[in-house]
């Protein structure tokens, strides 16, 4: 009987291995004819928010890297992100939004390992009608910007469009600010051998161009912000090249926003804090700096990946304040090491 047992259980965890196995190769494997089919068309949309504060502050997040468990078994990416929303929602004055400047997952694509990356990242929030909140009083809305990780790994953003957010260029209104958000696009490859670099973004289309440049023309707020993930300003190396930057489109982008007076362009990417203007020019990080008082500033905000970290942009009047990146220490959330999507890619190569 005892023998029987034995085999029988054996049987039971090797049908169940088997399982798995096809599962798991079905989460990678899996293309656009499969359950996710729908390529969402580029839309437009205009948010209002009502408030009568005209004194307010908002929270940057970015790169935030989420993954499902089946990827990052202690949950680490998540715990994170939920352990800093937690404490951006007990602050004294809470924030009236919070931006999420992209690279929101580890990879999103259009197959179902991404799909199931997005479900893990908006499982962090508190959803109500359609739309992500910090908070469970729903106070707190939560607004996102694709990265070029949610293009990977087949350059396609049918999960990011699905599960996050159908729109990847629209405006938000809150006060006397109007946001506009903003798709940088994929990775730019040089060549096959640089996609794990991942160097530049792709940067932004023509259409992209005459959209900004038609809404920043007929906004009728003092404070212009635009938000997106790759920064149009950087740093250059020693053959005077700049990285990690938007390529398409970049010098007109920051014409446009120098010309209708942006206080400052929002992004992440690089994992680093740093401040330019368009003359690439940098400012000090450590400080507060009165954005109303520059050009236009192209602002880069640490990331929430390898260490956990948010920006404050505080609203007073007229006066646009870009307070210094804040590092959060969470202890022992910061356990395990989740695979990352050149890992993952790799290993089914």
């Amino acid at each position: 009987m005892e023998c029987h047992h034995i085999i029988y259980m054996h049987k039971f965890k090797l049908q169940y291995c088997s399982i798995l196995l096809f599962f798991l190769l079905l989460l990678g494997g899996m293309n656009s004819t499969g359950l996710i089919q729908k390529q969402f068309p580029h839309n437009i949309e205009e948010i209002e928010i009502s408030n009568y504060d005209d004194e307010f502050y908002f929270v940057q997040i970015t790169d935030t890297h989420v993954m499902h468990k089946l990827f990052d078994s202690t949950e680490v990416s998540k715990k994170r992100l939920r352990s800093l929303l937690d404490q951006v929602c007990f602050f004294e004055k809470k924030p009236a939004f919070i931006v999420i400047t992209g690279d929101l997952t580890e990879w999103g694509g259009n197959k179902i390992s991404g799909a199931l990356n997005c479900l893990a990242f908006i499982s962090c929030f508190y959803k109500k009608n359609s739309s992500l909140y910090a908070d469970i009083e729903y106070s707190i809305p939560i607004f996102t910007t694709p990265g070029n990780h949610e293009y990977c790994y087949n350059r396609n953003l049918t999960n990011y469009y699905r599960f996050i957010n159908p729109f990847d260029r629209y405006i938000v209104k809150y006060q006397n600010v109007t946001l506009f958000f903003m798709n940088s696009g994929p990775n730019e490859y040089k060549d096959q051998y640089h996609w794990i670099k991942q160097i530049n973004g792709a940067g932004l289309y023509d259409d992209d161009i005459k959209w900004l440049e038609r809404t920043l023309e007929t906004c009728n707020t003092p404070i212009k912000i635009v938000i997106m993930h790759h920064p149009a300003v950087n740093v250059r190396d020693s053959s005077n090249t700049m990285w990690d930057v938007l390529t398409r489109n970049r010098v007109t982008f920051i014409s446009l926003c120098e010309q209708y007076d942006v206080e400052v362009v929002l992004a992440g990417h690089t994992h680093t804090e740093r401040v330019f203007d368009g003359n690439e020019t940098f400012y000090p990080v450590n400080t507060s700096l009165n954005c109303s008082m520059r050009p236009t500033l192209f602002v880069q905000t640490d990331d929430c990946k390898q260490s956990v970290h948010y920006r404050n942009m505080s609203i007073n009047g007229m006066d646009v304040w870009l307070e210094p990146c804040v590092e959060v220490n969470f202890g022992d959330i910061d356990v395990g090491v989740p695979i990352t999507f050149q890992q993952f890619f790799m290993e089914r190569r």
